[in-house]
């Protein structure tokens, strides 16, 4: 009995290891490769700035891999439009005290949630599909910061929300830090409790899940949720780490998380995917970009090859299960 059982401890960890052992491999290329093209490109400050970046685009990748490991063609193609409407939104609240700090980044919780239960009620009740109903709601939000900005964001950042840029140890900053912790704690709840084995089981075999008597609509709509809280949490973290705001600021990040999650290895069809490897795709991606600035291209053709990229790693991730029968 406890040699099947450390023998099944085994395989989970070799398959752990082979989920992240592409993108650590791919980071650590990408770092040579930069220095080659662009001394100092290894230095304290640039693996700080790329580590702050990424930790953004990590939150992002969260989000996006709740969804899409949950199944029913997931996706969440407004997260981009919910933390720009937080960016734009819950600077204009005090953030003087740390009292004051935690009542903003509630509400920008709260305000993601709310979009978030939206997208949730009307995939898993209405049975609208994920893609068509996260653009519209994408396009809703944008509308809404519209109304209420008047395409003016607010011009006066607290120095206590700037402050999440501040070293703590280089090349860690305090944002960086932060998002470490969020990433560790979320993959220890998907992989070492009952609500992450939930949320895959529904993920991989909806049917399976009813029978055991999970409530596949609600892990749905909590699925939503949870990526709109945290897309909402990251809209007022980018205002710190910008310094300034404007609007659409956050959009970018949509794409970006798709392809943070693919590279890696979240199966788009549900059920498979890890948190920890999503945050790795991040720091690929950021990098990549990095290097791209450092060859002096500019942002259209950059965004031409990070379109290309993310149409390749699509039709592998897709063609992968067909691989490996």
């Amino acid at each position: 009995m406890l040699e099947n059982e450390s023998g099944i401890t085994l395989k989970r960890t070799h398959k752990k290891v082979e989920l992240l052992l592409p993108s650590i491999i791919a980071i650590i290329v990408l770092m040579l490769a930069g220095n080659f093209i662009a001394r100092g490109f290894i230095s304290m400050n640039n693996i700080s700035s790329i580590l702050m970046t990424s930790s953004l685009l990590a939150l992002m990748s969260i989000s996006q891999n709740t969804v899409i490991i949950a199944g029913n063609n997931g996706i969440d193609l407004s997260i981009g439009a919910t933390a720009s409407c937080t960016a734009l939104i819950c600077p204009l609240l005090p953030m003087d005290t740390p009292l004051q700090f935690i009542v903003a980044i509630s509400a920008a919780l709260v305000i993601g949630a709310i979009f978030g239960s939206v997208n949730g009620f009307f995939v898993s009740i209405v049975k609208i599909p994920a893609l068509i109903m996260t653009i519209i709601m994408g396009s809703v939000i944008s509308g809404t910061i519209m109304v209420l900005t008047r395409g003016q964001p607010s011009a006066n950042i607290s120095m206590l929300l700037k402050s999440i840029s501040g070293s703590i140890v280089p090349p860690i900053r305090k944002l960086t830090f932060v998002v470490i912790i969020i990433v560790v704690i979320t993959e220890i709840i998907l992989t070492r409790t009952k609500a992450g084995r939930m949320l895959k089981l529904v993920g991989d075999n909806q049917n399976a899940a009813r029978i055991t008597g999970i409530n596949v609509k609600g892990v749905l709509f909590l699925s939503y949720v949870i990526s709109g809280s945290i897309a909402g949490f990251m809209g007022l973290l980018i205002v710190g780490y910008a310094g300034s705001t404007t609007l659409n600021m956050a959009v970018s990040y949509t794409l970006l998380s798709m392809a943070a999650i693919t590279i890696g290895g979240t199966s788009l069809s549900g059920g498979q995917g890890s948190y920890v490897s999503g945050a790795l795709g991040s720091i690929v991606l950021i990098e990549l970009n990095s290097i791209l600035q450092a060859l002096n291209m500019g942002q259209g053709m950059r965004l031409v090859i990070q379109g290309g990229l993310l149409l390749v790693i699509m039709m592998f991730n897709i063609r992968a299960p067909k691989l490996r029968t």
